[in-house]
């Protein structure tokens, strides 16, 4: 998808692709807050705002291979921070609604990254990258914690709103890939490719459906 903005006019002189569909989203969730004014709308704008902050220090070069290796840690802490924010953002639906923030929903999820460890635990035994491994699971378990709150509201609410279940499915399988290209060395164009699809439509997703 960010091919799509690869060749914008001006701004893709200075920054890459990714940075200005990021950027885009990031409008789109002021537009939401501005239309609703909710307290859960202006969570996910500061949720997608640090979602941005992570896309630029990613991704602010168009040659992947310019980015300083600290703003690689500085892009995963900025989307840990967004990841809370959304958790708070549903979390505030639930309280509103009367449903739980860890229901039936969180125990799916929790299974989903129970089985998500174990296989990067096989394959961190095969590569020796302990290190990645350690970070990269603290990682994904601090963020399943908004994955559990989104499917909690997404399976209690039983509306258009449980779409939001498909948005933290689909950031999260972005997730994963990164950290098998991380973990595991992989390299994969297709991979690659899904990681800017799934990740900006999961992204749309939670902030339309807040």
């Amino acid at each position: 998808m960010n091919r799509w903005f690869d060749r914008f006019p001006i701004l893709s002189k200075y920054v890459s692709g990714k940075v200005i569909l990021s950027f885009f989203i990031l409008i789109l969730s002021v537009m939401m807050f501005f239309i609703f004014r909710t307290s859960d709308r202006k969570l996910c704008f500061y949720a997608m705002a640090f979602s941005f902050i992570g896309d630029f220090a990613l991704n602010f070069s168009p040659d992947i291979e310019k980015r300083p290796k600290e703003w690689f840690l500085v892009g995963g802490a900025s989307f840990v921070v967004a990841h809370v924010f959304y958790c708070f953002a549903y979390g505030t639906k639930c309280a509103e609604k009367g449903f739980p923030a860890f229901g039936t929903g969180a125990i799916v999820m929790a299974a989903i990254m129970v089985a998500i460890t174990i296989y990067f635990i096989v394959k961190a035994k095969e590569t020796r990258k302990s290190g990645i491994f350690f970070l990269g699971m603290l990682y994904l378990w601090i963020t399943s914690i908004n994955y559990m709150v989104v499917f909690s509201y997404s399976i209690s609410v039983k509306s258009i709103e449980s779409l939001a279940l498909i948005g933290g499915l689909l950031f999260l399988a972005s997730d994963v890939i990164i950290g098998l290209e991380q973990l595991t060395g992989l390299k994969s164009k297709l991979a690659r490719e899904l990681v800017w699809w799934f990740y900006p439509i999961g992204q749309i997703i939670l902030v339309i459906m807040a």
